[in-house]
């Protein structure tokens, strides 16, 4: 039961978290509410998310610290007072994001919109918010769009907004979740290289990150640097961090990403997926494996095989998918596939399948 408790909220998160955000410290405070992953249960706080290098934290109105918790585990933050705003105006946008279908997300976004454009004084906290909603609510209207409903050109006015967004904004806990939703919209549109400078900006020694969120960063720059055959710059990060890193899964993955970053700056494509079929046979951990065969994929991709990787991509979507991200990505690679193998029903099956998993991201 807690199990399943669990499940439920934290694939809730990627909708909740995002719907109600604020930065800043307001006048009256938010609510965050917090999972307990133990038993499944919640927590209200009243304060301000504030992510920094000591982590994730909640601070009371006074600055006390209340609690640090993990960014999957905060599941709702509802905003307090925002300066220059009129708090009728923001319950009225919050009210049409909650409904979640189209129309009420494109009627918050022409509100933020409208918003946008009377607050160039306004405080930093209130521009950041309300930069930080319209980006939300452009995405939003592009993951409920089919590719015939213009999907391609929704999504990159999405990726601009977030893209000024990350360049803006160093600091908040925003940041991170800009970030992620910003590379997820670029793994669908197949911009790895734009996708590996946005987290780089989150590597930087300026990001206010703490230290497990910069070597998540690391990680996801390096996948993108090999998917996008920037191989001799991912195998440097690779080299770099792999020396820096305990024994474990993370070490383990560094391995396979040198593995295929070596491989592919070889041109060995075939003898480098060999070497990372052995290295996924010596693992047990899902998320290795799952990094293991999305690499054999890509090196096979690279060699002009295109059906022997389709065989490793589907291993990631049905099999090794405890890492969402990963698993998408692979349903992304898995569409030029069937593009290269003019499958046109598989194409159109696997462009709604990703329709229907961007809002589990």
């Amino acid at each position: 039961m807690i199990r399943s408790v669990i499940r439920g909220a934290v694939s809730f998160l990627g909708l909740a978290l995002l719907v109600e955000s604020v930065v800043g410290q307001p006048a009256s405070p938010d609510k965050i509410v917090v999972l307990n992953r133990k038993d499944g249960s919640t927590k209200t706080y009243e304060g301000t998310l504030k992510l920094s290098a000591a982590g994730l934290q909640i601070l009371a109105p006074d600055g006390k610290l209340l609690a640090t918790a993990a960014p999957a585990d905060i599941l709702k933050v509802s905003p307090g007072d925002l300066p220059g705003v009129d708090r009728n105006v923001l319950l009225n946008l919050l009210a049409s994001e909650e409904k979640k279908t189209k129309a009420d997300y494109q009627k918050a976004r022409d509100g933020y919109l409208e918003l946008q454009k009377k607050l160039s004084t306004a405080p930093d906290r209130t521009r950041r918010f309300v930069d930080f909603k319209v980006a939300l609510m452009l995405t939003r209207v592009a993951d409920e769009s089919g590719d015939d409903e213009k999907w391609a050109e929704q999504a990159a006015e999405a990726v601009k907004a977030w893209t000024g967004f990350v360049t803006e904004y160093k600091t908040g806990w925003e940041v991170w979740l800009a970030a992620k939703t910003v590379t997820r919209l670029l793994a669908e549109s197949n911009r790895f290289d734009d996708a590996a400078r946005i987290w780089n900006r989150l590597t930087r020694k300026d990001a206010d990150l703490p230290a497990d969120l910069r070597l998540e960063a690391s990680l996801e720059e390096i996948d993108a640097q090999v998917r996008q055959r920037l191989y001799p710059s991912a195998l440097e990060t690779a080299k770099t961090l792999f020396a820096a890193t305990p024994a474990g899964p993370t070490k383990d993955r560094l391995d396979i990403y040198q593995t295929a970053a070596k491989a592919g700056a070889d041109a060995n494509f075939v003898d480098g997926a060999k070497a990372i079929e052995a290295k996924i046979a010596a693992t047990k951990d899902p998320v290795v494996r799952g990094t293991g065969f999305s690499m054999i994929g890509e090196l096979l991709l690279a060699g002009g095989k295109p059906r022997d990787a389709m065989w490793a991509f589907l291993w990631v979507e049905t099999v090794y998918n405890a890492d969402k991200e990963a698993a998408f990505k692979a349903m992304c690679r898995l569409v030029e596939v069937f593009k290269a193998q003019n499958d046109e029903d598989r194409v159109k099956a696997y462009r709604d399948k990703i329709r229907r998993f961007r809002s589990t991201l």
